[in-house]
């Protein structure tokens, strides 16, 4: 039986918490002092040519919506202000590590879901204890029904009559979507097999909040350890994601979108073997369920909200690791890119690198400058024919990060001629889908950035030609003159 937690450790557990307090109330205060720092999210439709136009109608006519054009009309959106800071994630690491190893097993067993989603926390000890929270909310279900004799199904349908809530089964139903999410993203790569990096991967539980987001859940799947590897990237989603469920699939992004996370693992590491890449899979924010509709509404709060989110997740990573410094990039795909933006632009966020692709928008990233790097750079994957990403900045307006007065790198990104990427519009909503396909420019080239070696991009022929700055016809993309395209790039380590 379980000793209860001792007076001392209770003692020592309840004042870090006042200093976290202390701490999350002084930056409530500066927030408000601020007046908020409201800034405009919806910004005026960029000019478009007859053309350009007669494109954007033929997507609603085949796609069944209507885009009606807001034009002169802005709103104000609010910008949330964080509840932690990088202080906090370094005080909670010295104060873990100046427990000795059974004080630190009595704080876990007694608290493992708290242990197990507080940044400063090392990644094994947190993995450790989301594992024990996940195994237990799939065990509370299965046990009862094996008791009972009956389905799980059938314990899902009257809770209430098992002695169980509604929670009871959120939280099992995004246990088992994570549980798989484990088991899946240890590989082997079936999209690009090959012995390095060897099977399994190592997976880490990084965060695990089965009930969050209105049951939507959060969580964080790293491949590989973060707290030893010299680099490490963060994939941050696109909408209609999330544990739960991805688009009209119920296994969740850690299932049906597993490749994004794996692909860019197997490639970053054989870009790089010497020099290995953790990638963490990271659900932490709550994703618009109709990406279309969170476009067309134009707020991003949610995304603001998940900026803030994503800064102190990382700030957790930065706080832990061991050795040498580590090499951090932030990868923000479609939606995600304003995650990772607002991240960088709004929310402190500690990174040496963040590549955008497809990006629907920046929001309050007006420019690469305003990323606020350390020592690094901005990249924006997008292709030509990307339909999500050209709507998307064409009705949220603001710079498009493709053009050269943005600021950024641009990266290779086009799709291969191939009949699912066609579209007698040009744009094509396959094609937004491409940027982790294995093979692909956009896998390749992102991998360069998060092995840390960008410097490669150029003599590798991964760097594209930006937009022009002041777009009069749908070809003044260079990109779009590009021919024979194939997803035929691999690193291949010696």
């Amino acid at each position: 039986m379980r000793q209860p937690i001792s007076g001392g450790l209770r003692a020592a557990t309840r004042t870090l918490e006042t200093a976290l307090q202390r701490s999350a109330s002084k930056v409530s205060a500066g927030y408000r002092s601020a007046g908020g720092g409201l800034r405009t999210a919806a910004g005026h439709l960029r000019a478009t040519d007859t053309r350009t136009a007669l494109k954007i109608s033929g997507v609603a006519l085949t796609g069944g919506v209507l885009l009606s054009l807001h034009g002169d009309e802005k709103k104000e959106y609010e910008k949330p202000p964080r509840t932690g800071t990088a202080e906090d994630a370094v005080r909670v690491n010295k104060w873990w590590n100046s427990l000795t190893s059974a004080e630190q097993q009595e704080i876990l067993a007694e608290d493992p879901e708290r242990i197990g989603n507080l940044n400063g926390i090392p990644v094994a000890v947190r993995d450790d204890a989301n594992k024990r929270v996940m195994n237990a909310d799939i065990h509370r279900v299965e046990d009862m029904a094996k008791a009972e004799g009956v389905s799980v199904d059938t314990i899902e349908k009257d809770p209430e009559k098992y002695g169980l809530t509604a929670d009871t089964i959120t939280r099992y139903h995004n246990a088992i979507n994570v549980r798989a999410g484990l088991n899946l993203n240890s590989g082997p790569n079936e999209a690009d097999p090959g012995p390095y990096p060897s099977v399994p991967y190592p997976t880490y539980l990084y965060v695990y909040q089965p009930l969050a987001f209105g049951g939507k859940g959060r969580a964080a799947i790293s491949i590989g350890d973060p707290d030893t590897a010299p680099n490490t990237a963060v994939v941050v989603p696109g909408a209609s994601q999330s544990v739960r469920a991805s688009d009209a699939s119920d296994k969740g992004w850690f299932d049906v979108q597993r490749e994004q996370a794996q692909n860019l693992y197997v490639e970053s590491n054989r870009a790089d073997p010497d020099h290995p890449t953790a990638v963490v899979a990271w659900m932490g924010y709550d994703s618009p369920t109709d990406g279309i509709t969170a476009v067309l509404s134009g707020d991003p709060t949610d995304m603001r909200k998940g900026g803030n989110l994503l800064a102190e997740d990382v700030d957790g990573l930065w706080a832990t690791h061991q050795g040498q410094s580590s090499h951090v990039t932030v990868v923000g795909y479609s939606a995600g890119a304003i995650v990772a933006a607002d991240a960088a632009a709004a929310s402190q966020l500690h990174a040496n690198d963040v590549v955008l692709l497809g990006p629907v928008s920046t929001d309050e990233a007006r420019s690469a400058s305003d990323f606020h790097l350390d020592g690094g750079h901005v990249y924006v994957g997008e292709a030509s024919n990307d339909l999500n990403a050209h709507a998307g900045q064409s009705w949220l307006g603001g710079t498009d990060p493709d053009q050269s007065e943005f600021g950024a790198t641009r990266i290779k990104a086009e799709t291969p001629e191939q009949e699912k990427y066609s579209s007698p519009i040009y744009y094509n909503g396959q094609a937004h889908l491409h940027y982790f396909t294995a093979g692909s420019e956009s896998l390749y080239a992102t991998a360069l950035v998060t092995s840390g070696n960008a410097d490669r991009l150029g003599p590798d022929n991964m760097v594209a030609e930006h937009k022009d700055e002041i777009p009069l016809l749908p070809d003044d993309d260079p990109e779009e003159d590009r021919t024979d395209i194939q997803d035929n790039h691999y690193h291949r380590p010696p």
